[in-house]
């Protein structure tokens, strides 16, 4: 037991292991969470002409500014999606993660509330389903709260941070 308390000698390689089930739910849930916002950045990034449209038919940012969120926003969920998913400056890909889904979230709120259809183009650019904005504002407040969740958890197991013993000190073994 000792042994865990020692802190690493200079270029000793610490071996992370998870030590309870929440340690690893924790785990899963950021790798999950990066993984999907690297995969809903994939056909933004493809087609940015096409999320572009999507961004206007949320009628929300003036026109003057839809090219530029077009363009930024999906290299944005590409990179924080990568670096949860590698466990890379994890805490403040949680928080770009978490505050984008916020973003989603009020701004699919916003248009239930004006009873306006839209596209989500989140995973594709398909037509949503009549109706589904509901479902789409369900699911971006489910995926929140597992930000959040990463956000605030230990989420540090299969991470570089560990493995460069970048670990807010609440965390450490």
């Amino acid at each position: 037991m000792e042994d865990r308390l020692k802190p690493a000698m200079p270029g000793e390689m610490k071996v992370a292991r998870a030590d309870s089930v929440t340690d690893c739910l924790d785990t899963v849930l950021r790798i999950f969470l990066g993984g999907l916002f690297v995969y809903a950045s994939i056909h933004k990034l493809r087609d940015p002409v096409e999320f572009a449209r999507i961004v206007y038919g949320y009628k929300i940012l003036p026109h003057s500014l839809i090219n530029l969120f077009a363009i930024f926003l999906p290299g944005i969920e590409l990179v924080a999606g990568l670096f949860l998913v590698a466990g890379i400056l994890s805490r403040g890909a949680a928080l770009t993660i978490a505050a984008s889904l916020g973003l989603f979230s009020c701004a699919i709120g916003f248009n239930l509330a004006r009873g306006l259809e839209f596209d989500c183009g989140c995973f594709s650019f398909a037509k949503s389903a009549h109706g589904a904005a509901l479902d789409l504002f369900l699911r971006d407040l489910a995926l929140l709260a597992v930000g959040i969740r990463v956000l605030y958890s230990g989420a540090y197991y299969l991470s570089v941070d560990r493995l460069l013993d970048r670990v807010p000190p609440r965390f450490r073994e």
